[in-house]
């Protein structure tokens, strides 16, 4: 049993000899094609995974990848579980198996890493595993079953957004913050926003809608924790729907709020819920809809805020590169920001359907509706453009790339690794630099 494990293992990471693959580009210079230094299964070869849509490396000798099976439940097609998967090699260092009903949600952006363990945030269940061992240190039922993915975290607490028990027992939406112990899975709530009623209505059959938390952010300034809670409630019903955003910033270590209710919409255009805030320094930057704004984020003043597009649409991803804002658009744009004043630097080709934003050594990585890209974040040049090695060397017309981009940096002037995720495989590429 062991030899065919061992056989079956080394036809996952050996299926086509990288040696076979040659790098190609296309009229423009740009990679359609690179030979790989590694890929490793991440199937059973029958059911298509999914995979992460963000990329973990761990305790710096493991990526982290979600691994599918078909199952044998009834009424259900898979089984979901994780796989740390050797840089070096992509041999699995180990497998951890024990998902609520072997089923995991998107698990997006919603890992948080420690030395030598990590918390698992799957909306209502949350696990700490052993990163060494990749064996359970605890599993919870945090019983808040409307809890949402995006966790804080900040030294040894997470924080995450839920519709407490009391206004569920009242048939309300009225979200809050909650707070978890790392080391024991224990929960406790933290704080509402100051939500208005002005504009919420009784809609037959659905509960009484406040306001509603998802993304927040953690950070730490002259010896105090605090969190950036941005929050959508009710609003007149206008250009573009009947919402309205705002942002405030609760003092954890002192229990209350430094201020509130700061508006993030255009008035009189409605808005959608914002990205996760990024806090760096002085300033925190947010979404709105088709916008994004700047703040001092300890006092809530605007300092800049700007339309990205005129298109109706929202954003799905963020990061900030040195003087530089990067932010993809569900208008299948990928934007790139002046920090400083929120104008638009260049543009590039992106998607609904993608993972998060990776950047590593002046490139951003993504992947683009079945493609992995790698954009020059200075220029906006287009680097590669490749479609899933599965198609060509595996005859797998049904895999795409899909899921996360990760990577490391390069020392002593070689380049750095990359990691994507396809429905059937890991792959690790050298850096485009």
């Amino acid at each position: 049993m062991k030899h065919i494990q061992y056989l079956l293992l080394l036809s996952g990471l050996l299926a086509c000899n990288p040696a076979e693959v040659t790098t190609q580009t296309d009229q423009e210079g740009v990679v359609t094609q690179l030979p790989h230094v590694w890929k490793s299964s991440i199937s059973d070869g029958k059911v298509r995974s999914t995979g992460l849509y963000h990329g973990y490396i761990i305790d710096n000798r493991g990526v982290l990848a979600m691994a599918v099976r078909k199952t044998a439940r009834p009424g259900l097609y898979s089984d979901s579980y994780l796989q740390l998967k050797d840089l070096e090699t992509g041999e699995n260092i180990w497998t951890w198996d024990e998902f609520h009903n072997q089923s995991a949600g998107s698990l997006h952006n919603s890992i948080g890493l420690y030395p030598n363990m990590m918390l698992v945030h799957d909306g209502p269940y949350d696990y700490a595993i052993n990163t060494n061992s990749g064996t359970t240190i605890w599993k919870k039922d945090n019983m808040l079953h409307s809890a949402t993915p995006y966790p804080a975290f900040l030294d040894q607490k997470f924080y995450f957004t839920a519709n407490g028990p009391t206004p569920a027992s009242k048939n309300r939406v009225e979200d809050g913050v909650f707070v978890g112990d790392v080391n024991t899975g224990e929960i406790s709530e933290l704080t509402v926003p100051k939500y208005s009623e002005e504009y919420s209505v009784s809609k037959p059959g659905l509960p009484y809608y406040v306001g509603s938390l998802i993304r927040i952010e953690a950070f730490k300034k002259d010896n105090m924790d605090y969190l950036v809670v941005p929050h959508v409630e009710m609003g007149p019903n206008i250009k573009y729907n009947d919402n309205r955003a705002y942002f405030g910033l609760y003092n954890i270590t002192q229990k209350k709020w430094v201020y509130e209710r700061i508006p993030l919409n255009y008035p009189d255009e409605g808005t959608s819920t914002s990205l996760k805030p990024i806090v760096d320094g002085d300033l925190v930057y947010l979404t709105s809809l088709n916008s994004l704004a700047c703040f001092e984020v300890m006092t809530g003043k605007q300092v800049w805020q700007r339309k990205v597009t005129d298109d109706y649409t929202g954003f799905n991803y963020m990061i900030k590169v040195g003087d530089k804002l990067l932010i993809n658009g569900d208008n299948a744009t990928l934007y790139c920001l002046n920090a400083a004043t929120g104008s638009v630097l260049w543009t590039q080709k992106a998607s609904i359907i993608t993972s998060d934003l990776y950047q590593q050594d002046g490139v951003v990585y993504y992947i683009y509706t079945k493609y992995l890209l790698a954009v020059d974040i200075n220029s906006g040049k287009l680097l590669w453009d490749m479609p899933s090695p599965d198609i060509k060397w595996e005859k797998r017309g049904d895999s795409w790339f899909a899921g996360f981009v990760a990577g490391i940096p390069g020392k002593d002037g070689k380049k750095g690794k990359i990691f994507a995720s396809t429905n059937y495989n890991v792959y690790c590429f050298e850096a485009a630099k």
